[in-house]
């Protein structure tokens, strides 16, 4: 019985503390400080030990000598992996996704960018929607392997922690274009779209590095 609660344990502990990374309420390349996590969790050091284990199994957070767990920064080379990941993955949804894509689900594509037509934009309201956006046609592109590829390897959980690349006022128009490619069923518009918006932010980190 006991087992089955510190399982328990563990997940909760889990779900709480990966919240908290992709919400920056554990900043990354700080140092987790264990008992006091633990306390503010309200349970004890083991399930946590074992909820930080399954992380670091994920690559949200890294063990370094001397200093302990860290929460994972990443660096703009694997910035730049990421993607490269991207592009291969979700240029291939958005093809797929163009071809069996209901008038209904496009329509909410279009619902989700609506409220930032107008107006000044929210970063933190448009970051989640950027990532529901490219989430939702992931999801339902008809490829299961295609998406599990990409939960597995926690693509979107590093995409929340990088945060947005280029500004709203660059990527809006950029959404809507795909989209409006979707909608008028043009595969090879829509893939290419998906492609540039992409390519753009990668551009961007590299021109970054060179600097």
């Amino acid at each position: 019985m006991q087992q089955i609660d510190t399982n328990e344990l563990s997940s909760l502990a889990y779900k709480k503390v990966r919240s908290m990374i992709i919400d920056k309420k554990l900043v990354p390349g700080k140092k987790i400080i264990q008992d006091k996590l633990a306390e503010n969790l309200g349970i004890s050091r083991t399930p946590l030990r074992a909820a930080l284990q399954r992380l670091e199994g994920e690559n949200l957070v890294v063990s370094i000598p001397r200093r302990g767990m860290i929460v994972k920064e990443f660096s703009d080379q694997e910035i730049v992996e990421i993607y490269d990941c991207r592009i291969a993955l979700e240029c291939t949804a958005v093809g797929l996704y163009t071809l069996r894509a209901s008038e209904h689900e496009i329509e909410k594509l279009k619902s989700l960018f609506k409220p930032f037509l107008q107006g000044e934009i929210n970063i933190n309201k448009y970051q989640k929607i950027d990532s529901e956006f490219h989430d939702t046609i992931l999801k339902n592109c008809g490829n299961k392997m295609l998406y599990q590829i990409y939960s597995q390897a926690n693509l979107l959980v590093c995409i929340d922690m990088i945060g947005l690349v280029r500004p709203p006022q660059e990527t809006l128009g950029e959404h809507l274009e795909i989209i409006n490619a979707i909608q008028n069923k043009d595969k090879n518009a829509a893939e290419e779209y998906a492609k540039q918006h992409l390519l753009k932010s990668k551009q961007l980190i590299l021109n970054n590095m060179n600097d």
